[in-house]
């Protein structure tokens, strides 16, 4: 091998005896996922990025696309009216840069010479990531055992520095690889041919439309002598089946490699595809990737995520599989979240996908970029300077009539510097680059402009594409918070004076707990915000008789990291109760989380990462990380709008709730707390482990060894100071059976470089109180033994534009002996029609027959949340959009609730009439328990937006 240190892996047999496989996640041929998954972003793929070039991989064993972004950023509209322009931008999406993406869906055909011919993969292959980098496809046929693999790669260590982040980003090209080894006994001769789509995309932002309907041809085809060549004017493909025979016209290629394989013997098969934007940037790329073997590159990408990960292992004492599921999960997110940055090849940060890859191509979609890089700094800590280089000028939109439009966004560039100075403890980087630093100087000060005039709290008009509800929120002033905590540790680190940041963010967390608490159903909680009496005229914001958590704030579950206060904080806990009560008007208990807004719209994937976040015993913590498991599909991955077993891919990897759940993973369920300037280390695991050991882990720029079990005998930590400087390492422990309750017992230990200490620290008792949630909804809702009725506002529909079905779904709740055999029986006004939709699973086609239903829940006990869910189909004249249904109420908010009302069905069309009501029976062990009749009003379009417009701010 051309490397000057011995390779991980010596062979391809090495390779894959040695490699890591995980059992949890993995994928079987899926050869549908393009006709259910439109929208590139939806399908069934292993992807794998080196930082500049992305590639995706299918379960048929086809490299679906390669793709590297333009170097060329530009500005999109951030809302505003839609002109019907080829695209269009949503209020947190501010810039973008094209991208060069071949949808060539390469594949490998084998040709026997007895006139068998074989796919490179076929419906016995299994897909996973090996080493949880390299996706692999691997099949069992006849005589013959293929594995396909594809890899775009990083450079090697002591390769000539070029890039501010090397050894990345990579080659802009990627390998495709094929083993093929003989088990037929005898010898095989024949052939393998190379294939692929000659289709580019470069510029997309059309969630749900069929992404092969927006491919363009190349303008030319041609051979340059080994390489087929693929010319547009925005991107260039240039394809090489190594040692391959090249033959026919090159807008129909014929690639094939000619062998003879003796029974037993394997051979690997390269094909290299460089993928750029412009025709006079390929063979750079070329040059690259010619310097190594395929296993060389394997090896050279290997051992990066190796030292960059080290070697991590997890354990749950209640359950081994899911402890050991615990460590994939955590490293898949990490990667997700780094396949989602593109760099150029001097490191510069081009764009954060919103997902890996998403529907919107190479778009910065703002509420996204700070927690996705922060999680891939606790790795890749180098990666945070052109983060915050990038943000400086980017952090708000080219226009918006809001000074505050968001922030969020806003502050994200502070929030990235706070936390690379605790990773890296690199203060010369600000002494040195002052235009940065003056830049944040210019941010601190716009910061203050949205400050209220006398309290230390901050306004803000949207999240990202939503608005934050009230104008002071409270997820927003968590992250102003620790904002000005980056900051001061940035005047720190330039030797400027922190005496007005100091004052702030003394006075700042008791504004909050006085104008963003009161009291609710389980205590003192947070309520989401205040409009302290502002902006009420133009209706902008949500009124001041709401208690809310929006299913995508992943701002408020972050503080107690940030420091605002500690884990069992009461407000804090009781709000996270709350959220998954049906006391709040978006949880869904059919998802078992919140959805988006405070009406309704997505099950949104952040909602799992704030309901296991904001989990408080062991108890709350196993069911929500199941619950979170559950979530995950084939690959590992959580995608944006998890609506169903059979449906978790919905519109993209969602790299914010992975990038916000890695900080509270590493910095609560691990308990790993870095203060780099100060050099100390803080271990205090809060979470679901009970066993961990990380051996040459890089936090951040610094490198330990710890290990950590706890057990009825004690709590024992092991710790080795990996680095060349002394560490302060402070260990706490909590009591024996508790997750985030209890008092800590803290004890410090001074580490000299290349020094570690042992500590066993004895057990302490603690009397766990876990909260009964439906009986505090019982008792909320009027002291009553049981509750049963609709829930949401905002009906959910089959599929977005002109639709007519919707659900219409039940929820109860009851603190009686077991319900037996729970049915829920519906019937609908004429014309309509309705059928039972199964729990947490989705009908692409419901099938109807009449105005009669029947959902059979099975046995129901006390304190469980039970629901019944119908599909209703509508007139063809009430087709709409997602918005077109709704209910009058949520007839169980608390508080502010009007619970006496009787709730209606509004639908949008016509001419305003009442229909006949729709009529919903609850029968347990053959008793009636509950029977209630919801009148069905149809709304002429023009009142139905004005009552639709009331909720929404009111």
């Amino acid at each position: 091998m051309y490397l000057r240190e011995r390779a991980l892996y010596e062979t391809w047999e090495d390779l894959w005896k040695k490699g890591y496989q995980s059992p949890y996640f993995q994928a079987a041929y899926d050869e549908k996922s393009e006709m259910t998954d439109w929208s590139i972003s939806d399908r069934q793929l292993f992807v794998q990025s080196n930082g500049r070039t992305m590639i995706g991989q299918d379960t048929l064993g086809r490299l679906h696309f390669i793709c590297t972004p333009h170097d060329k950023i530009y500005a999109i509209p951030s809302g505003g009216p839609d002109v019907g322009g080829q695209f269009k931008g949503h209020i947190g999406q501010y810039y973008q840069n094209d991208t060069a993406l071949l949808l060539g869906k390469m594949n490998y055909e084998i040709e026997l010479a007895n006139g068998l011919r074989m796919h490179g993969a076929d419906p016995s292959s299994n897909t996973w990531y090996l080493d949880q980098f390299l996706p692999v496809t691997a099949s069992r046929q006849e005589g013959l055992e293929t594995k396909v693999f594809s890899l775009a790669p990083v450079l090697e260590s002591e390769s000539l520095q070029v890039s501010k982040i090397h050894p990345l980003p990579g080659p802009a090209g990627a390998l495709y690889c094929m083993e093929i080894k003989n088990t037929s006994g005898t010898t095989l001769k024949g052939r393998v041919k190379l294939s692929l789509d000659q289709k580019f995309v470069n510029q997309f932002e059309k969630y749900g439309e069929c992404f092969e309907d927006y491919t363009q041809n190349p303008y030319r085809s041609e051979w340059d002598q080994k390489l087929l060549v693929l010319w547009h004017p925005e991107a260039c493909a240039a394809i090489q089946l190594l040692d391959g025979t090249c033959e026919g016209d090159a807008g129909n290629p014929r690639m094939y490699v000619p062998f003879e394989l003796k029974a037993g013997e394997s051979r690997v098969f390269t094909t290299i595809a460089a993928v750029t934007p412009k025709r006079d940037e390929v063979h750079e790329a070329l040059g690259m990737l010619y310097q190594h073997t395929s296993l060389e590159w394997v090896n050279i990408t290997a051992e990066f995520w190796k030292d960059r990960f080290g070697d991590m292992r997890t354990g749950i004492r209640e359950d081994k599989d899911m402890g050991a599921k615990y460590r994939d999960m955590h490293i898949r997110f990490i990667l997700d979240n780094f396949n989602c940055l593109s760099f150029d090849s001097h490191g510069n940060l081009l764009t954060n996908w919103q997902g890996a890859p998403s529907h919107s191509l190479s778009r910065l979609w703002g509420i996204d970029i700070e927690p996705d890089v922060v999680s891939v700094m606790y790795v890749i800590p180098e990666i945070g300077q052109s983060a915050m280089e990038y943000l400086a000028k980017r952090n708000v939109p080219r226009f918006s009539i809001y000074s505050d439009h968001s922030i969020f966004f806003y502050v994200a560039p502070l929030v990235i510097a706070g936390k690379y100075l605790e990773l890296t403890a690199d203060q010369s980087y600000f002494r040195e680059n002052r235009d940065v630093t003056s830049r944040f100087q210019e941010l601190y000060e716009g910061m203050l402009k949205a400050k209220h005039p006398d309290h230390i709290l901050f306004s803000s008009h949207y999240a990202s594409d939503l608005i934050v509800f009230k104008k002071y929120d409270y997820g927003a002033n968590v992250k102003c918070f620790y904002a000005l905590k980056g900051y001061r540790s940035i005047l720190k680190a330039v030797g400027e004076d922190t005496d007005e940041v100091d004052r702030m963010l003394k006075q700042m967390p008791i504004d909050m707990a006085e104008y963003m608490e009161d009291d609710g159903p389980f205590g003192k909680q947070i309520t989401g915000g205040n409009n302290m009496g502002e902006n009420r005229e133009d209706h902008f914001y949500v009124g001041d008789n709401l208690y809310y958590y929006g299913g995508e704030d992943t701002a408020t579950v972050m503080a107690p990291l940030y420091g605002l206060y500690d884990l069992d904080y009461k407000p804090y806990v009781n709000l996270h109760r709350y959220a998954q009560s049906v006391m709040i008007t978006n949880y869904d208990p059919e998802f078992q989380t919140m959805r988006e807004l405070h009406f309704g719209m997505h099950p949104s994937a952040t909602g799992c990462t704030l309901r296991l976040g904001g989990s408080h015993t062991r108890k709350e913590m196993f069911y929500s990380l199941q619950l979170m498991y559950d979530r995950l599909d084939e690959t590992g991955s959580l995608f944006w709008w998890p609506r169903a077993t059979n449906k978790k891919r919905c519109l993209t990897r969602c790299s914010q709730g992975q990038g916000a759940w890695i900080q509270q993973s590493t910095e609560q369920w691990l308990g790993i707390r870095l203060h780099g300037v100060e050099k100390t280390l803080i271990l205090q695991p809060q979470g679901l482990l009970t066993d961990y050991s990380l051996k040459n882990a890089k936090v951040g720029a610094f490198r330990f060894d710890i290990e950590y079990h706890e057990d009825k005998t004690g709590t024992e930590f092991y710790v080795k100071n990996n680095n060349a400087c002394e560490f302060k390492v402070e260990l706490n422990i909590r009591p024996y059976g508790t997750g985030a309750e209890g008092e800590l017992k803290k004890e410090t230990v001074l580490l000299q470089p290349e020094e570690s200490a042992k500590k066993h620290m004895d057990p302490r008792g603690f009397s766990v109180r876990e909260e009964n949630i439906v009986s505090t909804e019982c008792r909320s809702l009027g002291n009553k033994e049981m509750y049963f009725g609709p829930y949401g506002i905002v009906m959910p529909k089959l599929y977005s534009d002109d639709c007519n079905i919707f659900l219409l779904r039940f929820v109860m709740g009851h603190q009686e002996r077991m319900w037996k055999n729970v049915k829920v029986s519906i019937q609908v006004p004429d014309g309509f029609k309705v059928t039972e939709k199964k729990f947490y699973y989705w009908d692409y086609q419901p099938i109807f027959e009449s105005d009669t239903s029947t959902s059979d829940i099975g046995d129901l006990e006390a304190g469980k949340h039970g629901v019944a869910g119908f599909y209703i189909s509508m007139p063809d004249e009430f087709a709409g959009d997602e918005a077109g249904v709704m209910l009058s109420a949520h007839p169980f908010q608390v508080p502010f609730g009007r619970l006496e009302e009787k709730t209606k069905l509004l639908i949008e069309g016509g001419q305003t009439r009442e229909l006949a009501p729709v009529k919903v029976t609850l029968e347990a062990g053959g008793k009636i328990k509950r029977s209630i009749e919801i009148p069905v009003i149809i709304l002429k379009s023009e009142t139905y937006k004005k009552k639709y417009d009331i909720m929404y701010h009111d």
